[in-house]
C-alpha cells in the first residue's frame, strides 16, 4: 500500500518558463540546469519517454483511484484517512478544494501525474520537431513520437474525464498565454492525439510497457483504439449539447480494439496495481480495509429485503450472505464477513457492509512480479459496446452483445434482453469491473447513465493550488443541490 506523490503542472510550467527564459539570454549560465542539457543524448530521450509509457499505465491503476471509487459506491470506507471516508459518506459532500486542505491530493493527484506525463511528451516531440533520435543504431524517431503522442492523447483524456476543464499544452506551446479548456474540448484534443499515435507507428514498432514487455504494432493499435472508444464515452455527463457522441464511430474503433486482456505482467515497484493494493487489502479479522460498498450485495441478492441499498442502522442487525443470484463470480469475486473492521458506527452504520474483495487478492501486497494488473479488459471493452448500442437507442443489439460477452455468458445468469439491457449494463459494471480495469471506469460509466447518487459531484474541479497560482479563486462541485452534482435517485 504504497500512496504515490507528484509535482503539480505548476512546477514544470515553472520550469518550461526558465528555459524559454534562459534561451533568450546572450549570456550562458552553465549552472542553471535545463532540459536541453540534462537530455542532451538520445539515449536519455529514450530512457525518458519509455519510462513516461511505464509510468503513465502505473498511474492509470494508482492510488487515486480509490476516490472514484468511493463516488462511485464500488468501496465504503468511514475511515478518515487520506480523506477516504469523505468520498464515500453520504449524503455526499462538498467537494474540500482549498489549499488548506490537507488530503488535497484526492483532487490533485491525477491532475499533477497526467499533466506531468504531458510535459514529458512534449520534450520528446519538440526534439523531433528538430531532428531525429536514434538508439545507437536505428532511427526510433516515429517510434517515440508514437509513444510521445499516445501518452499526450491518453493523459488528456484522462484530465478530460475527470476534470471539468484542464489545459492543453502541445510542444510548441507558449506556457506564458495558456488557458483553460473545457474537458470536451481537452477529449477532442486526445482524440486527435491518439489518431495521429497510431498514424505515426512504424511497422516495427515495439511499445514498451516496461522492460520485459511490449507490444508490437497490430496490438499497440488495438491498444490505442481501444482508449480512444473509453475517452470518447467519457465525454457523456448529461450537461451540454458538445457531449453529442458519434455512437457509430465509437462501435468501430471497439471493434477494431482489443481482442483479448491487456494485463501486463507486474513489474515490482515499476508497474503494478497499486488501487487493487489498497482496495484488496484485508484487515486480521478478516474484513477489508476498504471493502465493497453495500451496492454490489444490493444489486447481486435482487431483493431489497433481504439486501437493501444502504446498510441498515440497527446495530442489532447483520445482513445475511447473499443467496438470491445464480452468478458463479459472486462467491469467487467477494467474500462474506459478519466482521466490519475499521467501519466505525458513529460515523454512519448506513456506510456499514459484509463484503470485501477477494478476486485479485493475492495476500496483502500486490507489488509483486507476474501478478496481473487488469489495465483494459475484453469483458469492459464489450460492455462499452452494449452501452454506445443502448445509448444510440437499440437496446436490441445491446443485449446481444451482453450476451455473448465471454464473461456474462459463463456466468450462469439468464440472459439479457431489450427491456433488462440497462439495468444488466450496470450490474456487469458493478461486478465484473469491480477493480478490474483503469480508475474511473465505474464513476464514469455511472455519470453517463445518470446512476450516481444524489449529490455526487460529476466531475473534479481544477485543484485549488493550481488556481492559485493562476490567480483565479478556487471553486467546486458536489453536495446535494450543489453545482456540477448527481440529481435524483440514481442506482438505488
Amino acid at each position: 500500500m504504497k500512496k504515490l506523490t507528484t509535482l503539480y503542472l505548476s512546477s514544470f510550467l515553472v520550469l518550461a518558463t526558465s528555459i524559454i527564459s534562459c534561451e533568450d539570454l546572450d549570456i550562458e549560465n552553465l549552472n542553471q540546469p535545463d532540459a536541453e542539457r540534462a537530455l542532451s543524448s538520445d539515449a536519455d530521450l529514450i530512457s525518458l519517454i519509455d519510462g513516461t509509457v511505464t509510468d503513465l499505465f502505473s498511474d492509470l491503476i494508482g492510488f487515486y483511484g480509490i476516490y472514484l471509487d468511493g463516488l462511485a459506491d464500488q468501496i465504503t470506507s468511514t475511515n478518515a484517512y487520506a480523506d477516504f471516508w469523505g468520498f464515500c459518506d453520504q449524503p455526499r459532500r462538498i467537494l474540500n478544494n482549498s489549499t488548506t486542505n490537507s488530503d488535497l491530493d484526492a483532487i490533485g493527484g491525477h491532475w499533477s501525474n497526467y499533466n506531468s506525463h504531458i510535459y514529458n511528451a512534449n520534450v520528446i516531440l519538440k526534439t523531433i520537431n528538430e531532428r531525429s533520435i536514434v538508439d545507437g543504431v536505428n532511427d526510433v524517431t516515429e517510434s517515440k513520437k508514437a509513444q510521445a503522442l499516445f501518452v499526450r492523447g491518453v493523459s488528456l483524456g484522462y484530465l478530460g474525464m475527470i476534470y471539468d476543464k484542464a489545459y492543453r499544452v502541445d510542444e510548441n506551446t507558449d506556457v506564458t498565454k495558456i488557458e483553460f479548456e473545457d474537458y470536451s474540448e481537452v477529449i477532442d484534443h486526445a482524440l486527435s492525439d491518439i489518431s495521429l499515435a497510431i498514424s505515426s507507428a512504424p511497422s516495427n514498432f515495439n511499445f514498451p510497457i516496461h522492460i520485459g514487455f511490449s507490444l508490437d504494432q497490430t496490438k499497440f493499435i488495438r491498444l490505442a483504439n481501444s482508449f480512444r472508444a473509453k475517452i470518447a464515452m467519457g465525454k457523456k455527463r448529461g450537461g451540454p449539447a458538445n457531449e453529442t457522441l458519434d455512437y457509430n464511430q465509437i462501435i468501430s474503433w471497439i471493434d477494431q480494439g482489443i481482442k483479448s486482456d491487456f494485463d501486463p505482467p507486474a513489474k515490482q515497484s515499476v508497474l503494478y496495481n497499486n488501487g487493487q493494493d489498497w482496495m484488496t487489502y484485508t484487515l486480521s479479522d478478516g474484513s477489508g480495509y476498504l471493502p465493497v460498498d453495500q451496492k454490489i450485495a444490493f444489486l447481486a441478492e435482487n431483493d431489497s429485503a433481504k439486501q437493501p441499498a444502504d446498510y441498515p442502522t440497527d446495530s442489532s442487525i447483520i445482513l445475511s450472505a447473499i443467496s438470491n443470484n445464480s452468478d458463479s463470480r459472486i462467491d469467487s469475486y467477494f467474500k462474506y464477513t459478519t466482521n466490519f473492521g475499521y467501519l466505525r458506527e458513529s460515523r454512519g452504520r448506513h456506510l456499514f457492509t459484509n463484503y470485501r474483495h477477494i478476486r485479485f487478492y493475492t495476500g496483502n501486497n500486490r507489488n509483486v512480479d507476474g501478478l496481473t494488473t487488469n489495465i483494459f479488459s475484453k469483458a469492459e471493452l464489450d460492455y462499452l459496446k452494449a452501452e454506445a448500442q443502448l445509448l444510440s437507442g437499440d437496446s436490441g443489439s445491446c443485449a446481444i452483445t451482453l450476451n455473448t460477452s465471454a464473461k456474462r455468458a459463463s456466468s450462469g445468469l439468464p440472459a439479457v434482453t431489450s427491456s433488462t439491457a440497462a439495468k444488466q449494463l450496470l450490474y456487469e459494471y458493478s461486478i465484473e469491473l469491480h477493480l478490474n480495469g483503469t480508475i474511473g471506469t465505474n464513476f464514469f460509466f455511472m455519470r453517463r447513465h445518470n446512476l450516481l447518487q444524489e449529490g455526487t459531484p460529476l466531475h473534479f474541479p481544477v485543484p485549488a493550488d493550481e488556481l492559485e497560482i493562476s490567480g483565479i479563486d478556487p471553486y467546486t462541485f458536489g453536495s446535494l443541490g450543489g453545482e456540477a452534482s448527481a440529481s435524483g435517485q440514481g442506482w438505488k
